[in-house]
């Protein structure tokens, strides 16, 4: 029988290697300034509160917002690194798997505190007790929900970080130095998730980024030099 060559996956380009090794770095970076400008609610008076998030809601849509288009386009790098590896291997496949669904449960927290929680709060009426009961019963499920889907999210890319370095302790020297600290990177933060030492708010959210910016940046010099 004739191979079907023809509808075989084409091998990625040196070009499309180191773009994609400059879009993660890049990306990287600004998703860390964005992390910074983060609006955080600084009362735990519920009218106060409400007054609050009514007010940020515009910063919090830009923030989350590009935060989530800077989360696509990590995704985008990752899918080229995972090409150029090779698809066919477990590791490989399963990291893909696993950082893409963590990537959309990210997103969905991030929709969540950046465009849901500013509408409900310019949107439900909050002049009375009751009104405010409501607000803040809402605010909670928001809340869980945020925070479930941020942890489902943490867990999932951290497991994809682990796949794809264990991949890479098997390679040239470069590969396996990145693949020993993806090792800790995809470990560490998943593990203080599950003790309960680590805690989703601002704080801890920028701190995870932070955490595997590192492996992102390894994973794009790699990238940029072709050493994968």
């Amino acid at each position: 029988m004739p191979e079907h060559t023809a509808r075989n996956t084409p091998a990625p380009t040196d070009t499309s290697t180191r773009n994609a090794g400059i879009v993660v770095i890049t990306a990287t970076l600004l998703e860390i300034a964005g992390m910074a400008h983060h609006p955080t609610v600084t009362t735990p008076d519920i009218a106060q509160a409400v007054a609050q998030i009514t007010r940020l809601s515009g910063l919090s849509a830009w923030v989350h917002g590009g935060l989530i288009g800077l989360m696509l386009a990590i995704l985008y790098a990752y899918t080229e690194f995972s090409r150029r590896r090779g698809l066919a291997r477990p590791l490989i496949r399963a990291g893909l798997v696993a950082y893409t669904t963590g990537i959309f449960a990210m997103i969905i927290a991030a929709t969540m505190s950046g465009f849901v929680v500013g509408q409900l709060a310019s949107l439900t009426p909050h002049a009375t007790v009751e009104d405010l009961q409501i607000n803040a019963q809402l605010l909670i499920l928001c809340h869980v929900l945020n925070q479930s889907f941020a942890s489902l999210a943490t867990i999932l890319m951290s497991a994809g970080i682990l796949f794809w370095s264990l991949d890479l302790l098997r390679d040239s020297t470069p590969a396996r130095l990145a693949g020993i600290c993806g090792c800790a990177i995809g470990l560490l933060p998943a593990l203080a998730l599950l003790t309960g030492s680590l805690h989703l708010d601002v704080h801890g959210m920028t701190l995870v980024v932070v955490v595997q910016s590192l492996w992102n940046i390894a994973v794009g010099v790699l990238l940029i030099r072709k050493l994968v």
